[in-house]
Formats: C-alpha cells, sequence, structure tokens
C-alpha cells in the first residue's frame, strides 16, 4: 500500500491517464466528469488508499458558503434559544473558514408567519439550509421541494420527516422518547391509578410541531400494551391565552381532584407546576413530567414541583446540526443521515451534573 503523502494530484492523473484538472474534480467533489473518468481515477484513490485533505480544500475556496436556519420565535433561557446557542457555537468553531449565517425566526403556531420566513430565507439564496420543522405537512413540502429544485442541501432540526430530502435529521427518536414517558410514568403510579392527564398548549388547533405528536404516539402505544386500564385524559390549553390557561387549570384539577399523575410534551410543565403551588397550594401533590431543561422547569424540578424532566442537550443539538452540515456541504465529508440525541431523566438528585 502507498501512502498518499508521497503521491500528487499530478501522479494520480497519470496513472488514470486522465487531466489534472479532472482528479481535482473528483477529489473535491466538484462533479462535472465522465463516469469513465470516475472509474479510473477512483481505481487508483482506491489503491493508493487516499485520503482527502478536506480541510485544506475548504480553507483555499475563495467563494463566502451562506448558511441559512429557520427557527420557531422564543423567548430568552426556552429551548429554542439554547439550540440557537449551540448553532452560534458551530459558527464560531468555523471562523477559520469564509461563513455567514443567517437566522429566519417564525410564530410556531401561525402557518402564515412560517411561509413569509421561510420565503425570505430563499430571496437570501443561501447554500446550506437548517430547518426547525413546521407542523403542517404541505406547508414543508412545497418549502423544502423548492430546495430540491435549486439543489441547496439542507438539515432537519428537532423534527424528522424521513421521507423529504434533507442531508442531515438532529434531535431525539420521538417515538421512542415517548415510550420512554411512558415507561417512567407507569413506574411512577400505584395501583389505584385511573387517570392521568396530558397538557398540551396549542395554537391553530394543534401542537407546535410534529416531534411533540410523536412522543404523544410513542407515549399512548406504551400506555395502551402496558397499561390499558388508566385512562388518559388531555387538557388543552391555549398559547396566547395566558388567563384562559389559569381558568382551564382551575376548573380541571377541581372537577378532577383524583388527578395525581400529568405529563406535557413540550418545554411547559412549569406552567402546571407554578399554577399548582401558588394556586392550589392545599391540593394533594401531582406528580409531573416534562420535557426540557429549560430554567423555568429546572427550578421547578428543584423546588420538587416537578419530578422528572426528559432532556435532550438542544445546545449539543445546535452544535451538531450545523457542525454536521459544515462538515458535509462545506468539507465534502460523507456522514450518515440521521444524528439522534439521548433521551435522558432528569430528577432534583441529579439536575446539578447535567451539562449541555
Amino acid at each position: 500500500m502507498e501512502t498518499t503523502s508521497k503521491i500528487r494530484i499530478k501522479d494520480i492523473a497519470e496513472r488514470a491517464g486522465v487531466s489534472v484538472g479532472t482528479v481535482d474534480r473528483i477529489i473535491h467533489g466538484r462533479g462535472n466528469v465522465s463516469p469513465i473518468s470516475l472509474e479510473r481515477v477512483q481505481k487508483v484513490l482506491d489503491e493508493i488508499n487516499f485520503i482527502p485533505n478536506h480541510y485544506a480544500s475548504a480553507l483555499a475556496a475563495h467563494s463566502v458558503h451562506q448558511f441559512a436556519a429557520i427557527l420557531p420565535m422564543h423567548e430568552v433561557n426556552s429551548y429554542w434559544a439554547r439550540v440557537e446557542k449551540g448553532l452560534a457555537d458551530g459558527v464560531r468553531r468555523c471562523n477559520d473558514f469564509k461563513i455567514s449565517f443567517k437566522i429566519f425566526r417564525y410564530d410556531p403556531f401561525n402557518t402564515e408567519s412560517f411561509k413569509l420566513e421561510f420565503q425570505s430565507l430563499l430571496e437570501f439564496n443561501p447554500d446550506t439550509v437548517i430547518i426547525a420543522p413546521i407542523f403542517n405537512y404541505n406547508i414543508m413540502a412545497y418549502f423544502t421541494a423548492q430546495l430540491d429544485e435549486r439543489s441547496i442541501p439542507y438539515a432537519l432540526l428537532d423534527s424528522n420527516w424521513p421521507e423529504f430530502n434533507h442531508r442531515i435529521f438532529c434531535g431525539q427518536d420521538s417515538l421512542q422518547s415517548g415510550a420512554f414517558s411512558g415507561r417512567i410514568m407507569s413506574l411512577a403510579t400505584d395501583a389505584d391509578t385511573k387517570k392521568i392527564a396530558l397538557f398540551k398548549v396549542l395554537g391553530e388547533g394543534r401542537v407546535a410541531s410534529l416531534q411533540q405528536m410523536n412522543r404523544e404516539v410513542g407515549f399512548r402505544k406504551y400506555m395502551e400494551e402496558h397499561c390499558p386500564l388508566i385512562e388518559i385524559v388531555d387538557v388543552n390549553l391555549y398559547a396566547y391565552d395566558k388567563q384562559g390557561m389559569q381558568d382551564i387549570m382551575r376548573d380541571f384539577f377541581v372537577e378532577n381532584p383524583d388527578i395525581r399523575y400529568a405529563l406535557s410534551f413540550n418545554s411547559s410543565i412549569h406552567i402546571i407546576a407554578n399554577f399548582l403551588r401558588k394556586q392550589m397550594p392545599e391540593h394533594p401533590h401531582v406528580t409531573l413530567l416534562g420535557y426540557e431543561a429549560v430554567a423555568a422547569n429546572v427550578e421547578c424540578l428543584k423546588n420538587g414541583s416537578v419530578d422528572f424532566l426528559i432532556a435532550q442537550h438542544p445546545q449539543s443539538q445546535g452544535l451538531e446540526c450545523f457542525r454536521s452540515m459544515f462538515n458535509l456541504c462545506v468539507l465534502n465529508m460523507k456522514l450518515p443521515r440521521d444524528h439522534y440525541m439521548a433521551i435522558e431523566l432528569l430528577t432534583k438528585e441529579n439536575i446539578d451534573f447535567y451539562k449541555d
């Protein structure tokens, strides 16, 4: 076996019987090469165990690579703020390269907002796109098809649509995550448990993401198989009606005094916990399970009003997504499509050791 350090592009071209330019296009993935030339060059590369220096090639490029991301609007210290911080960290780590990065933000409960922001993204004409998908399949299909037509590679962040042509997905396996929450709740309940409350924050009559819906599917399937006698009671809260949330929760707990277990599949479990702690302090403890180690949820976990959080390292998720698309699209490296984040259970006893 020959070592690549002794082999020049000129040597590879001579052995393959092609031009230096042809070898250069093949090594750097620029295309526009005939199948016969590709086969000849690849045979030589295999013989010499060639490993391309992707990093040096990208540094030598003169063009600016434009990244764009479309994310839900969010508050400071929220789940999506942590994801965005991870994306920004990825950009900083690549500051040796000519990189631009622009974020477009949409209202996760408003399909028109998503459409307007995605149209602005397309007008920006990026080289690579990272998408936190909206719930609506037809709208997602419409805009991802436009990316496909323009040969713009894209990643899906947090919610997965396997049927689309994305190059990378970064997030939890949402069905398994929901099943995991079912297992935790089944272990927490006792023999007298008849009901578990499922709190949903809705906008436009739906939850904000496909991931939340799939978590619920995984949860319900687990409960049907392992705890078929426990009823899952839906409690719908409405994102734009803060006072209405309070009224709905009060009416629910007054009308269902036997409820001792509840969960939510987004980062809003602190809303239920703080309501019970502040507005109904005499109510018996309700075991609560929620998602994401955002500041408000962690505070409730520490004061005992939330019992379990399932986390997935949102900052690391953002970093991994950007880094994967950078390696794929700038360095021309081959990567697997799915990058699953951990499904981690947090309690009062281990929250201080959770690092993102």
